[in-house]
């Protein structure tokens, strides 16, 4: 099919057994200020009717293509999966229980386009649990806008928060030019260092994204075991050396991100830290393989 002239943003939800939010969540899309965008569904072979919804909204909308993934192939390859489907010259990750107030789109590309050195806009936040009505002001705003990649990255991890700033809408080339999501923990975490070493991320200040915190949430799990399953669904033994990994990955995207120089030195030294900082946590990792224990 057609999939029509190309739009200035592209719009990727991920989603799986979302039933009972998913229809919120893509109406909040649907009904933008600003209209120019296409909205990328892809369902992870969810078991109740997220599909059906989907495909419904699809049909009565001709701006979403709906992509139905034939068997579960994890959490962050199906965030992978919207990212590669997109086509637009902005890109924003939408998750399939949250709320985007209707100028989220307009602002956030408003403020891209007068910052060309601007890489990401994410404005301010509300969280709630079941009502968005009764959604609650979140005061851990991230502004990423020091010309130093190096101290972007240290002011990133000092008030990264709720990671908010996953959602915001992000120059797709940009986007492209990192290191893909990864299938580990805390992925979004490396993928978002890398962002701000390479460019500034602004936030407008209107509190136009609602995020859902509750404990059913995609992103709330009760035990490492809920998580790994998150990532690669189905899993007979705990994922293994996830703080390596992430270290690991976190030490790549700084050695990647910045042309060699002054920089780069400090965030290959920023990176190199952080693994002296969480050596429990690494020492932990090695402890879980030998014993055969996870949390």
């Amino acid at each position: 099919m057609d999939a029509g002239p190309t739009p200035s943003v592209s719009v990727g939800m991920p989603v799986y057994n979302g039933a009972a939010w998913v229809e919120a969540s893509v109406r909040s899309i649907l009904e933008q200020t600003y209209t120019d965008f296409e909205l990328i569904i892809s369902d992870n072979a969810s078991s109740d009717a997220t599909a059906e919804i989907c495909q419904r909204l699809a049909d009565t909308d001709r701006r979403v293509r709906f992509i139905q993934q034939e068997t579960n192939v994890g959490a962050n390859r199906n965030y992978l999966c919207v990212q590669r489907a997109a086509r637009g010259r902005y890109f924003k990750w939408a998750s399939a229980n949250d709320i985007c107030r209707p100028t989220f789109i307009e602002r956030c590309v408003a403020a891209l386009e007068a910052d060309p050195g601007a890489i990401l806009a994410s404005p301010l936040v509300m969280v709630f649990e079941d009502d968005p009505a009764s959604a609650k002001i979140y005061d851990h705003g991230l502004s990423l806008l020091h010309d130093s990649p190096g101290q972007r990255l240290h002011d990133y991890f000092n008030s990264r928060g709720l990671n908010n700033a996953f959602n915001g809408i992000i120059r797709r080339d940009v986007l492209n030019a990192c290191r893909p999501l990864g299938v580990y923990r805390a992925a979004d975490i490396v993928l978002m260092a890398e962002l701000a070493l390479r460019g500034k991320f602004l936030e407008p200040p209107e509190r136009l994204f609602l995020r859902r915190i509750s404990p059913d949430a995609a992103t709330t799990y009760r035990s490492t075991r809920e998580a790994d399953l998150h990532l690669v669904a189905t899993t007979r033994t705990p994922l293994r050396y996830q703080h390596w990994i992430y270290h690991a990955n976190l030490l790549r995207a700084a050695v990647r991100a910045v042309p060699l120089g002054p920089e780069w030195l400090r965030g290959v030294d920023f990176a190199l830290r952080s693994i002296l900082w969480s050596r429990r946590d690494l020492a932990a990792d090695i402890r879980e393989v030998l014993t055969g224990r996870s949390a």
